[in-house]
């Protein structure tokens, strides 16, 4: 009986920590990004995505996270803006967007996209000479 208690509580752990692992632990996403919405206040910034060579769309939020999970994220705006140059700059090359959580469209759940791993020549400002050559 003892035994059957230990093992029980050890399952119920291992789903626990398991969930836990899957909603706030870290993932990395190789995605082209098609736009970025949201002003942060009445509307919640989103970057809107589509999966690397595929057609399969994969939205995210971009909130301040906080302390908890503990990611320190305070910079949504920032991220915002990146996410919007990348958009503008390099529509057709790949990023990987770094962040946490699920995709469940029936909870409304959308991972929390935390950072852009991004070519340089993507993050920068466009330049007046850039222009011109377009």
């Amino acid at each position: 009986m003892k035994n059957n208690m230990k093992l029980g509580l050890v399952i119920v752990l291992v789903v626990v920590v398991g969930f836990l692992y899957l909603r706030w632990g870290p993932k990395s996403w190789e995605v082209q990004i098609t736009g970025a919405t949201g002003d942060g206040r009445d509307v919640q910034y989103r970057i809107e995505t589509v999966e690397a060579g595929t057609a399969d769309t994969l939205i995210f939020r971009n909130e301040d996270a906080g302390f908890t999970p503990p990611y320190f994220k305070f910079d949504s705006a920032r991220l915002q803006s990146i996410a919007r140059r990348v958009g503008q700059a390099c529509p057709e090359k790949a990023v990987h967007i770094n962040g946490y959580g699920l995709r469940i469209p029936w909870l409304n759940m959308f991972p929390n996209a935390v950072s852009i791993d991004a070519p340089e020549r993507c993050r920068k400002a466009p330049t007046e000479n850039a222009a011109v050559h377009h």
